[in-house]
């Protein structure tokens, strides 16, 4: 197939590598002359910064592959899907780390169009297409959010992600929103607070680091994009709040019990472990 993957950072380029490599023709967008020196360099010509060249090479595609933030793909579908023949023509995913907002925007003004509302859980710290792996889906999940009427569209953008090793699961896009801000979102956003708030204790004047691993892996999602995180907060801002607010809550009460002697820390711990065992599946 012919596809045009409109945002090429780390998960577009990433895309767009795998895709490559099962013989598919990329095209695609991005915003800045960088990327485009590095998107060439990674061996795809034919990447636009101009919007109307994009929509050009997209008369020639078969799917549209949005990979934008979210507050970004928005205008991006109504431009393209303005175009009667366009509309008609392309199936069109988007692989926002929110779905709700995404797919009801699609409903109320794109109803006809072939649209498929994904989330491939896969990322890193790093951010642009240097970052990009080929290999990034493999073996990862891919959110699919069925949509009444595009059964068609579905099931092609389903067997994209599993030609590229993603294991596609569909979710209810509110279930999925929810979902994520409790165990990715705020966990973001945590990693921030945790970092800023170890500021307290900087010393300039101290001859080695005081941190080990247990900072290093919990501070280390804050180093992702703020751009980024910026549109996820604004797109689920209700889930994240309610899960930051459950959180301020547990902490101030294990506070009170530590400062108190009542803290029963090893049932804590032990609490977590039973939990966390079951999101990993271990």
């Amino acid at each position: 197939m012919k596809i045009f993957i409109w945002g090429m950072g780390l998960i577009g380029a990433s895309l767009a590598l795998a895709l490559r490599d099962k013989g598919h023709q990329i095209s695609g967008a991005v915003r800045s002359a960088k990327s485009r020196e590095t998107l060439a360099r990674m061996g795809f010509d034919r990447v636009t910064s101009d919007e109307s060249e994009a929509l050009k090479m997209l008369r020639d595609c078969d799917m549209l592959a949005l990979g934008l933030n979210v507050n970004d793909c928005f205008r991006i579908m109504d431009l393209v899907l303005a175009d009667e023949a366009l509309a008609k023509q392309l199936v069109l995913f988007d692989m926002c780390s929110t779905k709700a907002e995404i797919c009801q925007y699609a409903e109320q003004q794109h109803a006809g169009a072939n649209f498929v509302g994904t989330h491939p859980m896969a990322g890193k710290e790093k951010q642009g297409p240097e970052a990009a792996e080929a290999a990034l889906f493999a073996g990862q999940t891919v959110f699919i959010t069925p949509r009444p009427g595009a059964e068609d569209a579905t099931e092609k953008v389903r067997t994209l992600w599993q030609s590229v090793g993603a294991l596609t699961v569909p979710i209810d896009a509110a279930v999925h929103d929810r979902t994520m801000a409790y165990v990715s979102h705020g966990l973001h956003l945590t990693a921030c607070l945790i970092s800023n708030l170890s500021a307290e204790v900087f010393d300039a004047t101290l001859p080695v680091s005081p941190v080990a691993g247990s900072y290093r892996d919990m501070t280390r999602v804050a180093m992702s994009s703020g751009e980024m995180w910026q549109s996820i907060t604004d797109s689920n801002r209700e889930n994240i709040a309610a899960w930051l607010t459950q959180l301020s809550e547990r902490s101030a009460k294990l506070a009170e019990e530590i400062r108190d002697g009542r803290a029963n820390v090893r049932k804590l711990f032990a609490d977590a472990e039973l939990i966390r065992g079951k999101f990993m599946r271990t």
